[in-house]
């Protein structure tokens, strides 16, 4: 399967609608993705999956403990808002106004793709979360730690 990688703007339209570039919505060159699973994302935008991507999370998602009270929260505030969505005619995506919201969507998105979801960013947020990782070599940091174990 094929990563979902770009990073595009776009706009939203008054009813709510985003494109969904074909860049995005096609995968090794097999039929487009013609539905997705919408939800808040991490660090203030909204994520994407194409619905076998959300599959593999629903299965992460099973083996959470829910036994405990922090698994049950995380379920809980990890589901909130979750819909699925459909691709229009003409390539767009409505995004429910709860989400538009939260995400602190206006007139335009940004779309980064992120290997296997896509997260949906107001772009002043995108440029300020991506600042703070660049920042004084930020990247190197974050790459010694997080590739680790590569």
């Amino acid at each position: 399967m094929a990563s979902l990688l770009g990073t595009q703007t776009y706009a939203i339209d008054h009813k709510g609608r985003i494109a969904i570039p074909a860049s995005l919505r096609r995968r090794d060159g097999s039929k487009p993705i013609t539905s997705f699973i919408l939800k808040e994302g991490f660090d203030g935008c909204l994520a994407l999956y194409p619905t076998e991507e959300w599959t593999r999370v629903e299965q992460r998602l099973r083996r959470i403990p829910m036994g405990t009270r922090e698994g049950r929260r995380f379920q809980r505030a990890f589901l909130m808002n979750v819909v699925p969505v459909s691709v229009d005619s003409q390539g767009r995506i409505t995004v429910p106004p709860a989400l538009l919201s939260r995400a602190g969507l206006g007139k335009e998105a940004v779309l980064h793709g992120q290997v296997d979801h896509i997260e949906i960013w107001n772009p002043e947020r995108l440029e300020a979360e991506l600042r703070d990782a660049m920042a004084q070599d930020q990247i190197s940091i974050l790459a010694e730690q997080v590739l680790k174990d590569e």
